[in-house]
């Protein structure tokens, strides 16, 4: 009998490339990470009979194909020719029997005598700067020193669940460099209000007699004063060290008696005050004519049409009121650098001119009340103001609350005035603010601190009514007193977020500021470095997911990839670094403030065209 042999059917090894379906779009790019498999490009592939075209195929057909193996031979040799002459030339430099100096993971520069010392990890023994590449701070470089093992990124778990952190809320301890989830964190301790300040776990707190906070502590507030029905903000100390209680009694019962003695000479009233008039007056109130021992009263009938207000005080008032306010400015040198006094004591240097009118172009200080902004030149309008002032919060619809934080919803058409002092404002800071009286097009939605004394804003962002080329977002504000707390991500993070409800994709408007363009390279760079670890198993990575997870336009998300080099083309291919960069990057890049997208009451304008939440609708003028 004949022995049967079994033949083994080769199939031809098919070379990953990119799936497109459509060339013009870019959102449905699959980029393959370095996670998956990597095929043998360095080896030629072989000719193979299914790649020959056949004969009755036209020969620009063959061409193409033998054009393509062609440049993969080519592409796959120059590429083992480069890693041979790197690695021959790093030998070269070496002398005999000599070790090759360590070399950091993340940067991939050598150890120099003048860097600071490399880290090496535990578990993987890859090298790292600890201030360089990592963004230590002192305090942790030295710490992690004194300890006996250490997880770099790559390697480091969370400390109660054991579990990969992946998440915008991690904490790490400043002392034992423990990390956690936000969820998993236990108590600690924050020694400043700063986002980016360090952190001591409970264990560490209790070592150094440490105060344990969940949270950041929140901003230190004066209560309201007792006794009154209505609430008034507290003076601040330096004004009421400028202004004299005494002689703001005296001026004010001055006022009074002088209002008393003007109704009771035009008949307005029977009581009788004593008068600061001068005797000439006194004496012309006592000559009055008298008819039959009666004085008349005729000035007093019901009908008779008596001035409320003196011709000769509302002259007076005029020519006061002219010298005092006048039209052109006293100099025509602009002061720079205005000091704008917010709310209680917090003081800041305005970077760009006014745009405020006279008396408030050219003061050198300005004060505004941090509810409903009004904003005025003198110390002593701001402290009548606050008497009077009833608000206790932006007038609008609050839309989220978490954490002592609030948002707030506010329509340019319905409270103008409001808008217009907050786009004033932001004039001081924003170069590229233009539109300050125009605000019937846009919704602003504004950031406050909840406190004792009611809602204090911190920051804004504006937006389009009828948004176009895919804009969520307009102007950014964060008041100078109030930064690097992370409320700049926070704001943008709202915008995504309203994004998300509204089915939509979108970008900010260009151009952006200098501090807006950092602040959006920080969240992309957070938003992105989060999906890849939480997706880091996975051997294909679609643009189009990230984009719908993220909320950030397909062409923001390229940007900031090639911008951190984070993706390569080789071979045709493109390749996403997960494994040899992303996952390297330290948790502070993560880290940021973030919107709970359970706790928004919003809910977006109807539409009339249908939004398709599987793909990336783009915002549109209805």
């Amino acid at each position: 009998m004949g022995k049967r042999i079994d033949r083994a059917v080769t199939k031809p090894e098919v070379k990953p490339e990119i799936k497109n379906r459509k060339s013009s779009q870019i959102n449905t790019i699959e980029i393959q990470t370095d996670n998956a498999p990597t095929p043998r490009r360095k080896l030629a592939r072989k000719h193979n009979i299914e790649d020959t075209p056949l004969n009755g195929e036209p020969a620009a057909k063959r061409n193409r194909l033998e054009n393509s193996t062609d440049r993969r031979r080519k592409t796959s040799v120059a590429e083992k020719e480069t890693g041979e002459e790197e690695n021959t030339r790093r030998r070269r430099t070496l002398k005999h029997g000599e070790v090759a100096p360590p070399q950091c993971s993340f940067c991939k520069e050598e150890q120099k005598s003048e860097d600071e010392e490399l880290l090496s990890c535990t578990t993987c023994k890859a090298y790292y700067h600890p201030g360089k590449c990592l963004r230590y701070k002192d305090e942790l470089k030295t710490n992690i020193r004194k300890l006996k093992e250490w997880f770099c990124p790559r390697c480091v778990l969370c400390s109660s669940c054991e579990r990969f952190i992946s998440d915008p809320s991690n904490v790490e301890c400043s002392v034992c460099c423990r990390a956690w989830h936000g969820t998993c964190a236990p108590k600690g301790h924050y020694p400043s209000i700063d986002f980016d300040s360090a952190w001591y776990c409970g264990a560490c707190c209790r070592s150094r007699n440490f105060r344990i906070y969940e949270s950041p502590p929140p901003t230190p507030s004066r209560p309201g004063p007792k006794g009154r029905k209505s609430r008034a903000p507290p003076v601040e100390d330096s004004l009421r060290f400028d202004c004299d209680v005494d002689e703001l009694t005296d001026l004010i019962n001055r006022r009074d008696s002088t209002m008393d003695a003007l109704n009771i000479e035009n008949g307005l009233s029977k009581s009788a005050t004593p008068s600061p008039l001068s005797s000439t007056q006194n004496n012309k109130q006592d000559e009055k004519p008298r008819m039959n021992g009666k004085t008349d009263n005729s000035c007093k009938k019901k009908n008779a049409n008596i001035p409320l207000v003196l011709k000769e005080d509302s002259d007076l008032y005029d020519g006061s009121r002219k010298m005092a306010y006048s039209s052109k400015p006293s100099s025509s040198v602009v002061p720079t650098g205005q000091l704008l006094h917010f709310g209680t004591g917090k003081v800041c240097k305005a970077i760009y001119a006014s745009a405020y009118e006279e008396p408030l172009h050219s003061a050198p200080n300005l004060y505004s009340c941090k509810f409903c902004l009004h904003t005025t030149h003198l110390k002593e309008n701001l402290v009548i103001h606050w008497d009077h002032c009833t608000a206790k919060h932006p007038p609008g619809n609050e839309i989220y609350r978490d954490d002592g934080l609030a948002f707030f919803e506010v329509d340019g058409a319905v409270q103008k005035k409001y808008c217009q002092d907050l786009c004033l404002i932001s004039k001081l800071f924003i170069a590229s603010k233009t539109l300050y009286a125009e605000v019937e097009t846009f919704i602003f939605y504004v950031l406050c601190e909840i406190t004792t004394e009611g809602y204090v804003i911190v920051g804004y962002f504006s937006k389009e009514k009828n948004p176009s080329k895919n804009n969520n977002l307009s102007c950014l504000l964060v008041l100078p007193m109030v930064q690097k707390m992370g409320y700049g991500r926070l704001l943008i993070d709202m915008s995504y977020e309203l994004s998300r409800i509204e089915l939509r994709v979108g970008h900010p408007e260009h151009p952006l500021s200098d501090l807006g363009i950092l602040a959006y390279r920080g969240y992309w760079r957070s938003s992105l470095l989060c999906y890849l670890r939480e997706h880091r198993k996975f051997d294909r990575v679609n643009i189009k997911d990230i984009s719908l997870a993220t909320r950030i336009t397909p062409v923001d998300i390229v940007n900031q990839l090639m911008f951190d080099k984070l993706i390569t083309l080789k071979g045709g291919v493109y390749t996403l670094k997960t494994g040899k960069r992303a996952l390297k990057f330290p948790l502070s890049q993560c880290r940021r403030r973030f919107v709970d997208p359970k706790k928004i009451i919003w809910r977006a304008r109807p539409t009339k065209e249908y939004l398709d939440p599987t793909k990336c609708n783009s915002y549109v003028s209805v």
